[in-house]
């Protein structure tokens, strides 16, 4: 609108100009693609009327147009959900992670007469990987798992928001209205490195593998929020993000920190495959934990609490979160009125080994 309350006039595409994008009224309205795309495919309930008319407004304005043959192509159902993973190991099924969270998402896929379809890609294996079931109406919405740094993930999420399918992150949470289920890693992270810090320790290790994930990225801010505010500027040399996620190179990332001039007395492993790892290089150097070594995972993995020292970890409600997930796809394919964000506290756990 004008200063006189007339509208705009619209803008003319004309030739050799590019036709405008979601992205393009989601600036010029104010809110984000998400948004957009809810109106775009019907989806009117999941926003306020003034926001619904801004953005109709924009629509307008600039002579945005839909795909209508992608909207059609859309229309059938197949009453399958993809569980859509980004991850770089062959194995990513065999992760008690992984595999926890999609039992939480098949149990309501299944309760609610839907399938559930498992697609793996590696990062940068986008349209012929990831999305192929969206783009081959193999599956009506997904859940979205995403390795990769923060600029990988941006690309996946931009791209399944521009096909306007219903979908829900898994383990990440956005600053505008994505759906999203998260739990609080970074303040279980926290209150582990705080609890370390109590017992007197202030050389913190802090060790995950090679690949980035988002609740990786959580747990490690938490630890670095502890010990800043303890006053101890997190050295360097004692965050170590190196190989898989298995025991193997949990050892060798420990053996590593150990050998320094000035080793840690304590090491945070970002899961507990890891921490196994870290038993394993301390023992080796005749070590006991935790006298002479305080160890602590996350993740709560079943081995944990029989370890022996017993594990210290956080559990995480990997299993509820997989059914939130599902529940909140679901509910956008069937236009039903629920909660798009869902946020789960976390228990640590603080047992015998610190």
């Amino acid at each position: 609108m004008n200063v006189q309350g007339k509208p705009e006039k619209a803008r003319n595409n004309g030739p050799g100009r590019r036709p405008p994008t979601m992205q393009d009224v989601a600036d010029r309205a104010g809110v984000s693609i998400q948004t957009v795309s809810n109106l775009v495919n019907g989806r009117e309930h999941l926003m306020a009327k003034a926001t619904r008319e801004r953005v109709a407004q924009a629509m307008a304005v600039l002579e945005y147009r839909p795909n209508m043959r992608a909207r059609g192509l859309r229309a059938a159902r197949t009453n399958e959900i993809g569980f859509l993973v980004v991850d770089d190991e062959a194995k990513f099924l065999a992760d008690p992670t992984n595999g926890t969270a999609m039992a939480g998402a098949g149990e309501i896929i299944g309760q609610r007469g839907y399938g559930l379809l498992i697609q793996s890609a590696k990062l940068g294996d986008i349209d012929d990987g990831l999305f192929s079931p969206l783009l081959e109406s193999r599956a009506d919405g997904g859940i979205l798992y995403l390795s990769g740094g923060r600029e990988d993930r941006e690309v996946y999420i931009r791209r399944i928001v521009e096909l306007g399918r219903p979908f829900v992150l898994f383990g990440e949470e956005r600053d505008d209205d994505l759906p999203a289920v998260i739990a609080d890693n970074e303040s279980g992270a926290h209150e582990l490195a705080t609890h370390l810090i109590e017992k007197g320790h202030r050389r913190i290790a802090f060790i995950a593998g090679r690949a980035a994930w988002p609740m990786i990225e959580q747990r490690h801010a938490g630890y670095r929020r502890a010990l800043q505010e303890a006053g101890i500027e997190p050295a360097q040399e004692l965050q170590l993000f190196r190989g898989r996620w298995d025991p193997i190179d949990g050892a060798t990332m420990a053996s590593s920190l150990l050998a320094l001039r000035d080793p840690p007395t304590a090491i945070m492993a970002a899961n507990d495959l890891l921490a196994l790892g870290i038993f394993q290089a301390a023992r080796g150097r005749g070590m006991q934990i935790p006298d002479d070594l305080a160890v602590t995972g996350f993740n709560d993995f079943d081995f944990a609490a029989f370890l022996e020292p017993s594990l210290t970890t956080v559990s995480l409600p990997v299993y509820e979160m997989g059914e939130a997930a599902a529940t909140i796809v679901i509910d956008q394919i069937e236009s039903v009125d629920g909660e798009a964000i869902r946020r789960f506290p976390v228990e640590v756990l603080i047992r015998d080994s610190a």
